[in-house]
């Protein structure tokens, strides 16, 4: 029954194609290489290797799983994200590269605050966290931060708090299981940067997601009601309650979106100003705003 790694790996490929998976050689590859503890050049290097009779019966279970929808990230229970390697279960939504753009931009607006606030405490705030990917890769990021990390499910939490301690920055972490931030009514004005990747999917494109986000990803981290923007409105009009004065929102939004979540930030008193920044794609993926 034993097969060697080139052929079961051929094998695969031609099994996830008949059948339609999205980038079959790529799911086939990672499958197999996670499987084996290994990168997908050796699978190529060592093709005639012999896999054992459990290799590859555990390799045609995983393979099946595919085949019945589930996405790769959650058969091999990992992704990666800003070069780290996070855990992922069908508790938290997989962490996506264009979410990047929050690090990277997030990064540089909390240096920007520390210049105008040299001496202030920097302390940074992620909305509806998940995985942790975005508190835990902006911790790593900003060294002398303390992030503040809040989801409404428990059970996401429990995954962020795991990545944050195998990733080496948990005690720079604090979570916090709530509703956006009304948690932080009684720390006033105390964060210098807030990112959040709240739900964003409309009424109108929940039926055309693709199988493997419907099925298996949780709901609640992507329905964002009529028009996808019920839990970004809401962090929009508190936002100043718990930003200090020049501190930065970051928001990523879906496609189209960014118009419409700008002139929802300048009907607010409190933001002074806003602007676009764009993913590889050119799509504006990420609005971000300042408060007085």
């Amino acid at each position: 029954m034993s097969q060697t790694i080139g052929v079961a790996l051929r094998q695969a490929i031609r099994c996830l194609e008949r059948h339609g998976v999205p980038e079959p050689q790529a799911a086939a590859e990672v499958l197999l290489a996670d499987l084996l503890a290994t990168t997908r050049p050796y699978l190529y290097i060592k093709a005639d290797y012999p896999l054992s009779t459990d290799q590859y019966v555990a390799y045609l279970a995983r393979l099946q799983r595919r085949l019945q929808g589930e996405p790769v990230q959650y058969i091999t229970g990992k992704q990666e994200f800003w070069s780290l390697e996070f855990a992922v279960n069908t508790r938290v939504l997989i962490p996506r590269p264009e979410s990047e753009l929050l690090i990277e931009h997030g990064t540089r607006l909390a240096q920007q605050w520390c210049t105008t606030y040299p001496q202030a405490c920097v302390a940074v705030l992620d909305v509806g966290t998940g995985s942790g990917n975005l508190a835990i890769s902006l911790a790593h990021m900003l060294p002398q931060a303390h992030v503040w990390a809040v989801d409404r499910a428990y059970g996401a939490l429990q995954v962020a708090r795991q990545n944050a301690q195998c990733l080496g920055v948990a005690e720079r972490l604090h979570w916090v299981c709530g509703d956006l931030v009304t948690a932080f009514q009684e720390a006033r004005r105390c964060f210098a940067l807030c990112v959040a990747n709240l739900p964003y999917v409309t009424t109108s494109e929940w039926d055309s997601l693709p199988r493997e986000i419907k099925e298996y990803e949780p709901a609640g981290a992507l329905w964002g009601g009529h028009d996808g923007l019920d839990l970004i409105r809401r962090l929009i009009t508190a936002s100043h309650e718990v930003l200090a004065p020049q501190g930065f929102l970051l928001l990523e939004v879906g496609w189209q979106q960014a118009a419409a979540v700008q002139a929802i930030i300048q009907r607010q008193e409190h933001c002074s100003c806003t602007g676009v920044y764009h993913d590889l794609a050119g799509i504006e993926r990420v609005v971000w705003a300042q408060v007085l």
